[in-house]
């Protein structure tokens, strides 16, 4: 009798440690990511980067992500309310930390969790004279950028006006050559793609150097589901930078255009 309440016991264990097993990883992750072109990490006619990055995380955990694409300050909203569990790609800033989560190593972001680099170019005519020398922003009027973009504080800091009203690099682009800014600050990989593709912008515009920044960029997540997923969030974070490293998303990375 005493053997079979150990046997029953056991089992009791084995089971509730499933569960709190099970428990510890959802059956599905809702991210959220930006639904305008941002050459080469996400794309509306293919999977970008980050897409294919994700889908290999999903694979070796097991975990479907669903992943949602929105407007970018629209997904920083919807994060921050707990409508999606997280959302990529974020650059660090402080004042995200009120949104959700970031990998942190004490009060900095931990570069090696990251899921990509890249940064922002500044843009201008061609014969313009908007200047950056790394350190000083001279431009007569108004600074083109995308809205929830992390430059908008930088451009901000550096005395500039900023016009946030157009969504996608093209558009920043097209509003540059129509003279309503007199230079427009884009993410620097997704800028050059658009100046290589487009005739209209490779004949009128040119590139500010140096960059205004290069950085990191993560996967965030929201503090409801970080709080209920602390270990599985730490997971995510971790097979990311495995992901990210690997022979096999490194070739991919090196064949895609």
């Amino acid at each position: 009798m005493k053997s079979f309440r150990c046997v029953v016991g056991l089992v009791s264990l084995t089971f509730a440690s499933m569960l709190a097993q099970a428990a510890d990883k959802p059956a599905v992750v809702k991210l959220c990511f930006e639904n305008e072109d941002v050459y080469p990490w996400v794309l509306k006619a293919k999977p970008g980067l980050n897409i294919i990055l994700m889908q290999s995380v999903e694979q070796k955990l097991g975990v479907k992500l669903e992943m949602v694409p929105l407007p970018w300050k629209r997904c920083q909203d919807e994060m921050k309310n707990g409508a999606v569990d997280g959302l990529f790609s974020a650059s660090f800033k402080p004042d995200r930390l009120e949104l959700g989560v970031y990998p942190m190593v004490g009060d900095k972001p931990d570069e090696s969790k990251a899921v990509m680099m890249d940064g922002y170019t500044l843009y201008r005519l061609k014969g313009g004279t908007a200047k950056w020398d790394g350190t000083k922003l001279t431009v007569a009027g108004s600074v083109g950028a995308q809205p929830g973009y992390s430059v908008i504080d930088q451009l901000k800091a550096l005395g500039a006006k900023v016009d946030d009203g157009a969504r996608t690099a093209d558009d920043n682009f097209r509003k540059l050559i129509a003279g309503r800014v007199d230079a427009v600050a884009l993410q620097t990989l997704e800028a050059a793609n658009s100046v290589a593709s487009i005739a209209e912008f490779a004949a009128q515009v040119e590139k500010v150097s140096p960059a205004l920044v290069n950085k990191p960029y993560f996967l965030m997540f929201s503090k409801q589901f970080s709080g209920k997923y602390a270990d599985f969030t730490k997971d995510m974070w971790n097979t990311v930078a495995q992901v990210r490293d690997s022979a096999d998303f490194k070739a991919k990375a090196a064949a895609f255009k």
